[in-house]
């Protein structure tokens, strides 16, 4: 069992490398690593989530055994959500579960997000509001000069997203995942999700905010891990 995880805004695959060594042995760790944010960075960063999620399945094509698992939080899970749709136009298998954490899919309102297009300073004075960006970064100027490009694409990324109304529901089973102090997206918007999966398994609250699945890792990756054993103890029933 594969289990793909995609990170939120500013982060990389290092996000998911606490996970490697708390996985059982069935489960492997695939942790995406998305263009520009590795030095030297040979590619810009995504900016917009359709050519994000199609990009995204191109390259995953040759890699993808069925069955396996998305797991994306916050702008990771609006990649995941995006990509089910991308591997489905490509005749790929979907996956056998997909746990959003932190993101809603009618999308995050604007107003809670960095504007993209703000000066630095209020740039960096609504990312330090939020609070995923280490404070360490956000002092250090030489980081902060290196890191600021990349969060200002993912915020846009973000923004490129739109929420079609008259789209069928998911197919997939989905779990949503929340933090009972986020105010970016409140753990109790997350339930908006049994609208738009024909096999909504409910939503997990964890403590923490926005970044819980940083916080929390032992927690979130054991409710992933009973999620993926229940799923898949269904798909095997007769």
């Amino acid at each position: 069992m594969q289990l793909y995880c995609l990170p939120g805004a500013g982060a990389d695959a290092t996000m998911f490398r606490p996970w490697a060594d708390r996985l059982p042995p069935d489960i492997e760790l695939r942790a995406v690593r998305l263009p520009g944010r590795h030095a030297p960075h040979p590619e810009k960063p995504f900016t917009g989530c359709v050519e994000a999620a199609d990009r995204l399945a191109t390259g995953l094509a040759a890699h993808l055994r069925a069955p396996y698992v998305l797991f994306g939080h916050s702008m990771g899970a609006l990649l995941a959500h995006q990509l089910i749709g991308a591997l489905a136009r490509g005749g790929l298998p979907p996956p056998l579960l997909y746990v959003s954490a932190s993101w809603l899919v009618e999308g995050t309102p604007r107003e809670r997000l960095p504007d993209p297009a703000a000066s630095d300073e209020r740039f960096v004075e609504v990312l330090a509001r939020l609070g995923g960006v280490p404070s360490r970064v956000l002092a250090d100027q030489e980081v902060l000069a290196f890191t600021l490009p990349v969060l200002r694409a993912d915020f846009e990324l973000c923004r490129t997203y739109r929420f079609d109304p008259g789209a069928p529901p998911l197919t997939v089973p989905v779990r949503a995942m929340g933090g009972v102090a986020d105010r970016v997206t409140p753990v109790e918007e997350m339930t908006s999700w049994a609208r738009h999966a024909r096999r909504f398994l409910g939503t997990r609250r964890f403590p923490g905010d926005h970044f819980f699945p940083r916080d929390q890792t032992a927690r979130v990756l054991g409710a992933v891990v009973e999620d993926i054993r229940a799923v898949r103890a269904a798909a095997r029933a007769p």
